[in-house]
């Protein structure tokens, strides 16, 4: 399959770094960003391309989103979506994921995760590595869920909403939309829409908030 990514930062790197294997499973074309430093830096595959970009020029209509950032992320989407763009949703062979999970356009799962039975993810949720999700939860849109962390059964992320990683969220807890889940916290509780949260247990920061 031939792609290219949105992006040239921390993930878009690890990306590459996951997927592109040599077996010519997925190749990148390039990088859409206006970062040129970062794409001569790490040496990236394909072409940069920076400015507004459409199928034709970049020679797919692949496209993956590889920007941590959930609000972000959606923006890039929206000025996609309009151009003829489509989104792959994308599993390393290293993960095990159960066949009755149901997978929405754009979604990514890193190398090492375990995605457990009846789990919903919707459009543009990016499961970074080794991390766990049990069984019955539902992960929103646009949700990014970083390295390591382990959510229970029955748990739910709502949409645009940040896990930092490490993060523990306990079986059956709701983490509401845009809410930012601190590295390394451990969630017993509801989070509300907005919140951050940090800690073992999880409290909010009121001050952090916007």
């Amino acid at each position: 399959m031939d792609i290219v990514v949105a992006g040239t930062g921390g993930l878009a790197r690890e990306f590459t770094s996951f997927f592109v294997d040599g077996s010519e499973r997925i190749r990148i074309l390039g990088y859409s960003s206006t970062n040129h430093v970062e794409h001569e830096q790490f040496k990236l595959p394909g072409q940069l391309f920076k400015g507004e970009i459409s199928p034709s020029r970049v020679g797919t209509n692949n496209i993956v989103i590889a920007i941590g950032d959930p609000v972000v992320k959606q923006k890039i989407y929206e000025q996609l979506k309009p151009l003829g763009f489509k989104f792959p949703s994308l599993i390393h062979p290293s993960s095990v994921v159960s066949d009755r999970v149901v997978l929405e356009p754009g979604v990514v799962i890193s190398p090492n995760c375990v995605i457990s039975p009846n789990v919903t993810l919707k459009s543009f949720s990016y499961i970074n590595f080794c991390c766990g999700i049990g069984h019955d939860a539902v992960i929103g849109n646009f949700v990014q869920i970083n390295p390591g962390s382990q959510l229970g059964g029955f748990s739910s992320i709502g949409d645009e909403t940040l896990i930092g990683s490490g993060t523990t969220i306990l079986q059956g807890v709701n983490v509401g939309e845009k809410a930012t889940v601190a590295s390394g916290s451990v969630v017993f509780a509801r989070v509300k829409d907005r919140a951050i949260v940090m800690g073992n247990p999880a409290k909010r920061m009121r001050a952090l908030e916007k």
